[in-house]
């Protein structure tokens, strides 16, 4: 592959470390890539602009807000793409479990010795003053487990041992402590019944869609506790055009697990790929799981709509109409011209963002071919454009049947072994061909209409350059039987009067001064015997 081929070249040496497992690779890679910064790498860099809320790994751990990932061996939970939605989450969570937000040392020696004492969050109720010993480790790391099983948006799991409690206080009249749980029972039923109900079934799974769109990828990532969205994020990824869908997919997940600590162990996308950390990616065909990827869809839709890009809607139904695999950003087309098996001539026009690239136009003169044979005259054409070409339209569009199309794919396949969409439609009844069927659309189709106006754009720049074609070798044939007239100057003379009517009414005085007595006056005789 390209890739390979470009990091070998730019390699100085390799040097690789043994570790215990995948998950420990992962997290070496992670750790390695943030201290180096190597080049090709554009996933596993610290994402600064979004914040975290973060467990220290301490005795009676803290918990608090914070935009930076400063030691791996605390717990980080996100990041937050909405800051409101995290402010309210934490507001909760120190309301619901009250945790210090003292920066003290609280080590057995210090509290021992009474080091520390407490302030106003403990006559608030939102600390239970462990500096004073007055809230044992114990009850204190119970609250802590809770707080991460809310993070991660197991709620069942703390509305149960919250129940047990409540029933625990209410059999021994501890009314006090009761209530404070009731309400806390209370709050959090509130807080679940806020996220997306997406399945009524208590289903926990990640979900990632990826689609390309130009010269990025974009990826949504949405994760599912007890049928529940509890996180969604979009991520748009610069594609250098070197890896594909499939690698930019599988290095997001890598990441996600390292960001999150976990991976949940069903997990569904919308291409098929290999297991990744002993975990299978299902692409769902029907039920629950389809309709979950459907709204990762409509999400990634909608933020790469928020890019300014007018023909996103267009291109969609284009590839949902064609039943594309690839989101049609770079289509090229194809025609075909000649004069009875003569002067055969194709075009490749370029379209991006549904808009013409005229700069990008091909032109091939097909000298090779002096008989009528579409066919090998569409397969030459894919030859001259695709073989030294490393970048793929996401569409081609074949100008013709069937037979083009087969035409069209033997070159694909040989040139390009990956899944590639190739399609061709036929003029008066405009059949559509792809791989596997042929079918029509609706006269008043939007898509139908923008392959028409691609189609005839193709036929349009082909013509155009096929006439140039006949007008210069006409004007050749009859300039270069002149004795004495060469290269030289047939290009003068073409460059200066464009056609040949225009040097057939030429005065011998302008002619012979342009080109000199002798040559000038030969050319004006033959003209005029």
């Amino acid at each position: 592959m390209l890739k390979d081929k470009l990091l070998i070249k730019n390699c100085f040496f390799v040097e690789y470390f043994l570790v215990g497992s995948e998950k420990d690779a992962l997290f070496l890679e992670n750790n390695l890539i943030k201290t180096h910064k190597p080049k090709y790498n554009i996933l596993l860099k610290d994402d600064k602009s979004f914040p975290w809320i973060c467990i220290k790994n301490e005795r009676f751990p803290r918990v608090f807000i914070t935009r930076k990932k400063r030691n791996e061996n605390d717990f980080y939970f996100g990041p937050y793409v909405s800051t409101k939605n995290l402010n309210t989450l934490y507001k909760l969570i120190s309301k619901l479990f009250p945790i210090r937000s003292c920066n003290f040392l609280l080590s057995e020696k210090n509290v021992e010795n009474k080091k520390y004492s407490v302030c106003l969050d403990y006559h608030l109720n939102r600390c239970g003053g462990p500096c004073e010993n007055l809230q044992s480790e114990e009850e204190y790391n119970y609250n802590i487990d809770l707080i991460k099983k809310i993070l991660k948006g197991d709620f069942s799991f703390v509305l149960n041992k919250l129940e047990k409690k409540l029933k625990y206080y209410s059999s021994h009249l501890l009314f006090e402590k009761a209530e404070v749980v009731k309400n806390q029972i209370l709050s959090l039923k509130s807080i679940k019944n806020k996220s997306i109900i997406v399945v009524n079934k208590k289903v926990n799974l990640d979900a990632f869609y990826i689609t390309s769109y130009g010269s990025f990828i974009y990826i949504n990532f949405l994760r599912v506790a007890e049928g529940g969205v509890v996180f969604l994020k979009n991520t748009k990824i610069k594609n250098n055009n070197l890896f594909s869908k499939k690698h930019f997919l599988k290095r997001y997940i890598n990441k996600t697990f390292i960001d999150y600590g976990y991976l949940s162990k069903s997990i569904i996308s919308n291409i098929s790929i290999d297991s990744i950390l002993d975990k299978k990616i299902v692409v769902p065909k029907k039920g629950y799981k389809k309709d979950i990827l459907k709204i990762c869809q409509n999400n990634i839709s909608n933020y790469i709509k928020r890019f300014n890009y007018n023909n996103y809607d267009l291109l969609k139904n284009l590839q949902t109409d064609l039943n594309l695999n690839n989101f049609p950003f770079h289509i090229e087309c194809f025609d075909i011209s000649n004069l009875q098996g003569t002067n055969t001539v194709s075009s490749c026009v370029v379209f991006k963002n549904g808009k013409p690239v005229k700069k990008e136009y091909k032109f091939f003169n097909l000298k090779k071919i002096n008989f009528i044979d579409d066919y090998f005259s569409i397969e030459e054409s894919l030859k001259l454009r695709y073989f030294d070409n490393f970048i793929f339209p996401d569409l081609i569009i074949i100008d013709g049947g069937k037979g083009q199309l087969n035409s069209a794919k033997k070159i694909i396949s040989k040139i390009y072994k990956k899944n590639i969409d190739v399609i061709s439609i036929a003029k008066r009844k405009e059949i559509i061909f792809n791989y596997y069927k042929s079918f029509t659309l609706s006269k008043r189709s939007n898509s139908l209409k923008f392959i028409q106006k691609i189609r005839d754009e193709a036929h349009r720049f082909c013509l155009k350059n096929h006439r140039l074609l006949r007008t210069k070798k006409s004007l050749s044939s009859e300039l270069f039987n002149i004795k004495g007239v060469g290269k030289k100057t047939y290009l003068k003379l073409i460059n200066k009067y464009k056609s040949l009517n225009n040097i057939k009414n030429l005065e011998k005085a302008e002619i012979e001064s342009f080109l000199g007595k002798k040559r000038g006056s030969l050319i004006y005789m033959f003209f005029n015997k």
